[in-house]
């Protein structure tokens, strides 16, 4: 068994840790911007491979609190007191990646040198050898996040973030992260036989997400072997190949009532690639349409609507209103009683529009994406 946590979108830690403790069978426990839970080696590559919602998979070796007075001896002291030879063995290579937030005196790069001197000053110490470091591509990468006076350490199983999902062959401008794109149809309360409508869909994220969650394609398929835990030689691959396997062996075909409008057929070309490429081209119907004309594109009513409009940060207020206004309209024409969710950094235009349109809210989420602060509403149409 091991200790584990794994890196999510600042204000999704909730429906991550769902996910999570559906894939481990275990409980998960919710912290700034990550999530801790404990399993074995095949809780790790389920994670890895079948979580929608999570960015890196993360080996806890160290949790630490100092309070408010941590400095860079604290935290050489710590690393340097941990058994790395369980971990990486003599010809293996290894980096240090840090973050940190809060008020100190050093920097992040400070503390990556820092922790790096302990990991060789301690592996020299229990084996005689000395490790060697390579910052671009490591045997074992360690990540440390130091945030106010708290220190944690671990072991990247993932590599590269689990949002980019490697069947994008065409990138919007604007694509939306497609974890963030999962969560917010977990929240949805979507179910898959009921109708999806993605009414600004840009390069399709949301209805591929949509379609891979209908059909159980785990995203890890399109990763192949690359994956950081490949190169940690304590780890059985073959448990690994085992979930792979019956993750696959799961996979349904069919047509699901997932559909995509875009109004600009450059956009809709792309999305219509990157479905291909995710091989649910078959699974999803997605045409050029107009937002703000829903009753000249839509013959049903879609139950949920699952959507990332323009954000509109170089538009002047007045305009934004407008758009959303106009949007929200349109979708009360032809989705009355059904479910709305969005996400807007334009918080305060979404929330004039509404009062004037006469929506509900359900339910409001603040995240940090990027460096952009963005909400998640819920809405009842009505």
């Amino acid at each position: 068994m091991f200790d584990l946590f794994a890196t999510v979108v600042n204000g999704l830690e909730d429906v991550a840790a769902s996910e999570v403790e559906a894939l481990t069978g275990r409980p998960a426990s919710v912290d700034v911007g990550k999530i801790f839970f404990s399993g074995d080696v095949e809780s790790i590559f389920r994670v890895n491979y079948c979580s929608r919602t999570i960015n890196r998979v993360v080996i806890l070796l160290l949790r630490k609190s100092f309070g408010s007075g941590i400095g860079l001896d604290d935290i050489y002291s710590s690393a340097s007191a941990l058994d790395y030879a369980s971990f990486i063995t003599e010809g293996q290579s290894f980096a240090v990646r840090a973050k940190r937030s809060g008020k100190h005196n050093f920097t992040s790069m400070d503390v990556a040198s820092e922790v790096g001197r302990a990991i060789i000053d301690s592996f020299r110490r229990d084996t005689g050898h000395r490790l060697r470091v390579d910052l671009e591509n490591p045997d074992v990468e360690f990540l440390v996040l130091v945030r106010d006076g708290e220190f944690i350490m671990g072991i990247n199983t993932t590599g590269e973030a689990l949002h980019k999902r490697r069947y994008r062959v065409f990138s919007h401008p604007a694509a939306l992260n497609t974890t963030i794109a999962s969560a917010m149809l977990m929240i949805s309360g979507w179910s898959f036989e009921e109708p999806l409508v993605d009414p600004m869909c840009g390069g399709g994220t949301i209805p591929i997400e949509a379609a891979l969650m209908a059909r159980g394609i785990p995203p890890g398929r399109f990763r192949g072997g690359d994956y950081a835990f490949f190169k940690l030689e304590f780890l059985d691959l073959e448990v690994f190949r085992r979930v792979a396997d019956e993750a696959l062996s799961r996979i349904s075909s069919g047509v699901y009532p997932i559909y995509g409008l875009e109004v600009n057929p450059k956009y809709l070309d792309g999305a219509l690639k990157n479905a291909e490429s995710a091989g649910v081209g078959d699974t999803i119907t997605l045409r050029v349409g107009d937002a703000m004309r829903l009753r000249d594109h839509l013959s049903f009513t879609p139950r949920y609507i699952v959507t990332n409009p323009p954000y509109g940060i170089r538009m002047r207020r007045g305009r934004m209103d407008r758009f959303y206004a106009r949007f929200l309209r349109s979708l009360r024409e032809v989705a009355e009683g059904s479910t709305l969710t969005l996400i807007t950094a334009a918080k305060r235009g979404f929330l004039r529009a509404v009062e004037e349109v006469g929506l509900d809210i359900l339910e409001r989420r603040d995240l940090l994406y990027g460096d952009l602060r963005a909400s998640i509403f819920k809405c009842r149409v009505r």
